[in-house]
């Protein structure tokens, strides 16, 4: 069940539904969903295939003595945000981000 959660947290950090993740890892959808609900036990290679997807390190997605909400964590979501704002838009992102952490 622990890496069931986990692959649900990393899913929504990306956003994505439980379709476009298995369909980024190459699984059926029904079958992707049992598995995240901890009702089918996964091959190593769906897992790689569902790590790659969530562009998660096969390692990390099978972490059992850490939360999936830890700072490297938020790392992650921070790196996977910033790939979503258009290029033209990164430096005022940016910009605003420093201005926030200059707050602290």
């Amino acid at each position: 069940m622990a890496v069931a959660a986990r692959i649900k947290y990393f899913r929504h950090v990306r956003d994505y539904s439980q379709e476009d993740l298995a369909l980024r890892a190459n699984i059926n959808p029904a079958y992707f969903g049992q598995v995240e609900r901890g009702l089918k036990c996964p091959t190593i290679d769906t897992l790689y295939k569902i790590a790659r997807a969530l562009d998660v390190p096969l390692p990390e997605l099978l972490r059992t003595d850490a939360p999936p909400a830890s700072s490297s964590d938020g790392k992650l979501r921070l790196k996977e945000l910033l790939s979503r704002v258009p290029e033209d838009k990164l430096d005022k992102v940016l910009n605003v981000i420093e201005n926030i952490v200059d707050l602290f």
